[in-house]
């Protein structure tokens, strides 16, 4: 894996309300130019009381997509995911989510590319209050307790 330069424009993952048809790609995603590709990474899901899912370190396949925004309005789209995640910056006191680089796979071509992630901070929050979810998948989750 390429080891990537700190001013890489590097794709984001997005597991949760950032997905297309959910609230906050329509104010954060939809906006700005981009691409979306269905990928996994590594990690742990829950979905926490306040509607929206927290990330984990771990070992199951988390379900979602590599956003990658165009070159010229990628500076001001991370910019607003950060201030979504609450995330100030590396090490910040302030952050909520930290924003981190993971290898993700492409769904179809098993390509693996490095990635932004936004990874919950608070592990026991996450753990007390969260509800796991098991499959990994945000989106199915959200569709089940629809449907349910």
């Amino acid at each position: 894996m390429k080891v990537n330069n700190v001013n890489d424009k590097l794709p984001v993952f997005v597991y949760g309300t950032l997905l297309a048809g959910f609230g906050n790609h329509r104010i954060y995603v939809k906006p700005y130019k981009h691409e979306s590709t269905p990928a996994t990474i590594q990690g742990e899901i829950y979905h926490l009381p306040a509607g929206y899912p927290g990330l984990l370190k771990g070992e199951q396949e988390v379900v979602g997509e590599i956003v990658m925004f165009a070159p010229d309005v990628y500076e001001q789209a991370l910019a607003g995911l950060d201030e979504l995640e609450t995330y100030y910056g590396e090490s910040d006191p302030r952050n909520e989510y930290e924003r981190i680089i993971v290898p993700a796979t492409m769904e179809g071509t098993g390509q693996v590319v490095s990635v932004y992630v936004y990874r919950y901070l608070d592990q026991d929050l996450v753990k007390q209050t969260g509800v796991h979810i098991s499959h990994g998948n945000w989106r199915r989750y959200m569709q089940e307790l629809t449907n349910s």
